[in-house]
């Protein structure tokens, strides 16, 4: 299966080479978890505070991912 996976601000530097600016796309087996991608990539759990699932919230790293998805990462946000 293949995802597209979009990381932002400090988390783009775990893009592989030859990403686009945000994106890359992840050939997959069938039924990975959200943490098997974030492991793939390098990416601390600490640092992916904010996990979307095609737009949506997703809190549970377990989930298990659909071919043709957007998985979108955000690290964690400061300001006042």
């Amino acid at each position: 299966m293949t995802v597209e996976v979009r990381l932002f601000a400090i988390l783009r530097k775990y893009l592989p080479a030859g990403s686009e600016r945000t994106r890359t796309r992840i050939d997959l087996p069938a039924g990975t978890s959200i943490a098997e991608v974030l492991g793939r990539l390098g990416i601390p759990g600490e640092l992916a505070t904010l996990v979307l699932v095609n737009g949506r919230h997703e809190a549970d790293r377990s989930r298990r991912l659909e071919g043709d998805c957007v998985l979108s990462v955000f690290p964690p946000i400061a300001g006042g």
